[in-house]
């Protein structure tokens, strides 16, 4: 078959016989390649269902198999415990035999399996950043004996790792290990989501001074896409009766895309799955079709999303299940025909990922999105264009054709992070001046753009508010404050998790709410209405009774800002008069009105007369259309303004169009970012920003929201 097959320890051949795997994929043969026949990192981007775990795991196996190594050979991070679970199972299967011990680690393991690896460290260890953390934090004398031997690094869904403190705080875990027992394991990357992999690769070689590699699939699966339109009138509109109808046939629709089919109801939002299943769980039920739709979101007890997971693989009947965000990364869910995406994804990142889910073993990906317009939202539509179906088309033209998803925003200027990094190197007691603190510290890769000044000030003020203790020679020691903190439970993770009230039925969880409910409130979880009983404030639960109806139960949780691209796309869609195959006729017939009102409206250009100044269209991403708002307020001669984010910016002023564009070259090459921060902003927004100095969380904010690189 292979070099690479002739190398494999007969378990593993026997794995591809019994797969019946007549040859290997180009991104398991190259990936073998670069690590028998060279030192690189490397980065594996191809799409879901491709073999990237084998493509990563096989040589690492094989390596292991050959040559055993003294302490735990690989380290496997995941961003979920579902998926270490998942790929627990997957690698434990593939070992059985082998005689290497596979080790799950994360919140939810036994003690007893975790005593275990300390007292024998051995083979892969399967782990998220926060138990890694756990590790170098309480148990340091663990990591010589546990890591000495450490060849090999492999981070699943880089991508979602390196768009936040949680990915940089995974780097300083490593490069810590790297330092202590000074081994110089190679990092093994996967992800799904790559189109420009230059910043992947140097955020993966971080400090190591080791280049990555990429190893890319070329080849692009079979993808069939539908977009379909739905518009809801208003519930004055014939005392609610059109809206009735519309809404009823939806349902309808979507209850017979799901039919007789294995799939995931992707929503944007927690609120959307609830009601989507709630009304498809029902539609089930009077089918006598029932436990055939199920829920999956955060806020879902772990219990029922397991076994949402459990249905989706199982070979008795076709299930459906109704996801947000949870779903998306690579749990292995069985072969599903079909994804629902019910309205516009946020990011063609996305769009991607949850669009491969479906094709999984050979078979092409199907994806069907529904963009639906509710005219009792305020936001449904923009100067009578539709945008979220705008969106949806320009995103699909993105990934479809030109093979484009957004490269994550790294964090510049993390200092919440550097305050508890800086916790942690203190935490053991010894101490250490500022000289070995900037060495130790601030020298690594995540705070590489913040100065030794900023880090004094940092250092100063954790002083000032006791979380340090300075000696008369200098020396800083953990202070009252900072002990606490780094002895208490959730200083591993820099995240923040809130606290939310937990739903019992029959005595069983079936999720968390934001909301404290009160006895006698409709509440709506799981895809049910609940009737709550009794609220226990003691230990935060309600206990509660099935009841029908509707109501909304909210969540809050943040939108991801758009693209430039994705907004320049935007504007192609809306002033040419291109087809899309794709679309159906109801969204062929909303996008000619988007078109007509566009015209009448002049999107096509970036300034639109009005009556007593601007209507400003700048096409820029949710980023760079703050920044210019802001820019704007600043403009001597502005007398008003207001904004549909990121769409355009009504201006009152006398000023011409030229003078507005001077003047906002003049603020962007003249001024700091610094000037346009204001009081009403937010700066305190990672869990231990509330510690850090705000001169420091201005810098922070500047340099990750406010973008300049643009021209109006």
């Amino acid at each position: 078959m292979s070099d690479l097959f002739a190398d494999l320890p007969w378990f593993l051949k026997e794995y591809v016989h019994s797969n019946r795997w007549s040859s290997f994929r180009s991104i398991q043969t190259e990936t073998y390649e670069l690590i028998r026949n060279g030192d690189s990192h490397i980065l594996i981007s191809a799409g879901t269902s491709s073999g990237k775990t084998e493509a990563a795991l096989f040589p690492v196996i094989s390596s292991l198999y050959t040559d055993p190594p003294a302490g735990i050979g690989a380290l496997y991070i995941g961003p979920l415990k579902a998926l270490i679970d998942d790929q627990f199972e997957r690698a434990d299967y593939l070992l059985r035999d082998s005689g290497i011990r596979v080790t799950g680690w994360h919140g939810d393991v036994s003690q007893s399996a975790k005593k275990k690896l300390f007292a024998n460290p051995s083979g892969i260890l399967q782990i998220t950043p926060e138990s890694l953390q756990n590790i170098i934090s309480n148990h340091p004398d663990q990591l010589v004996p546990m890591f000495a031997s450490l060849r090999f690094v492999i981070i699943d869904e880089v991508h979602a790792f390196m768009s936040s403190d949680r990915g940089l705080q995974l780097l300083c875990c490593l490069e810590t290990i790297e330092r202590i027992t000074k081994c110089r394991p190679r990092r093994l990357g996967l992800s799904a989501t790559v189109s420009d992999p230059a910043p992947f690769c140097e955020w993966f070689s971080a400090s190591t001074g080791v280049p990555t590699e990429p190893v890319t699939d070329g080849s692009i699966g079979d993808r069939e896409l539908e977009i379909r339109y739905n518009l809801f009138p208003t519930p004055q509109e014939e005392e609610g009766i059109p809206r009735k109808k519309a809404v009823t046939a939806y349902y309808r629709r979507l209850y017979s895309d799901i039919e007789g089919r294995n799939c995931i109801v992707f929503t944007n939002s927690r609120d959307s799955a609830e009601k989507t299943s709630h009304s498809l769980m029902k539609m089930a039920e009077l089918d006598n079709r029932p436990g055939t739709v199920f829920i999956h979101h955060g806020s879902v007890s772990r219990e029922l999303r397991a076994e949402a997971e459990k249905a989706l693989k199982s070979d008795s009947g076709k299930k459906s299940v109704v996801a947000t965000v949870t779903l998306e990364l690579g749990i292995d869910v069985g072969n599903l025909d079909r994804i629902i995406q019910v309205g516009a994804p946020y990011t063609c990142s996305s769009m991607v990922q949850r669009m491969g889910r479906s094709g999984r073993r050979g078979g092409s990906q199907n994806m069907v999105i529904y963009c639906n317009d509710d005219l009792s939202r305020y936001w449904a539509e923009t100067d009578g264009i539709s945008m979220d179906t705008v969106r949806c088309i320009a995103m699909a033209e993105l990934v479809l054709k030109d093979h484009w998803v957004e490269t994550p925003s790294v964090p510049s200027r993390p200092y919440g992070l550097l305050f508890h990094q800086t916790l942690q190197y203190l935490k053991p007691g010894l101490g250490a001046k500022f000289a070995e603190l900037a060495e130790n510290v601030l020298s690594m890769y995540p705070f590489r753009n913040i100065s030794r000044d900023d880090y004094r000030t940092l250092i100063r003020s954790m002083v000032s508010s006791t979380f340090l203790e300075r000696m008369e020679d200098g020396t800083y020691l953990i202070g009252t404050k900072g002990e606490r903190m780094a002895f208490h439970r959730d200083f591993c993770s820099v995240f923040t998790v809130g606290k939310e009230f937990e739903i019992k039925f029959e005595g069983k969880s079936i999720g968390s709410i934001q909301q404290i409910p009160s006895p006698g409130e409709l509440i709506q979880l799981a895809g049910r209405v609940w009737e709550v009983t009794e609220v226990d404030m003691k230990d935060y639960h309600a206990d509660v009774i099935e009841s029908d109806g509707t109501v909304n139960t909210p969540w809050t949780s943040g939108i991801p800002g758009l693209d430039t691209r994705i907004l320049k796309k935007m504007k192609e869609v809306l002033v040419t008069n291109d087809d899309y195959p794709y679309i159906d006729q109801s969204a062929r017939d909303c996008l000619r009105q988007c078109r007509s009102a566009g015209y009448l409206q002049g999107v096509g250009s970036t300034f639109v007369d009005r009556s007593n100044g601007y209507r400003i269209y700048p096409w820029l991403g949710s980023r760079q259309f703050d920044t210019l708002r802001r820019i704007l307020q600043q403009v001597d001669g502005i007398k008003g303004m207001r904004s549909r984010q990121p769409y355009y910016i009504d201006v009152a002023t006398d000023l011409s169009e030229s003078e507005i564009r001077s003047e906002v070259r003049n603020i962007l090459h003249s001024r700091s970012g610094i000037s346009l921060v204001v009081e009403s902003d937010d700066l305190r927004i990672g869990k231990y920003d509330e510690y850090v100095p705000e001169s420091l969380l201005i810098k922070q904010f500047v340099a990750d929201e406010i973008d300049t690189d643009f021209d109006l």
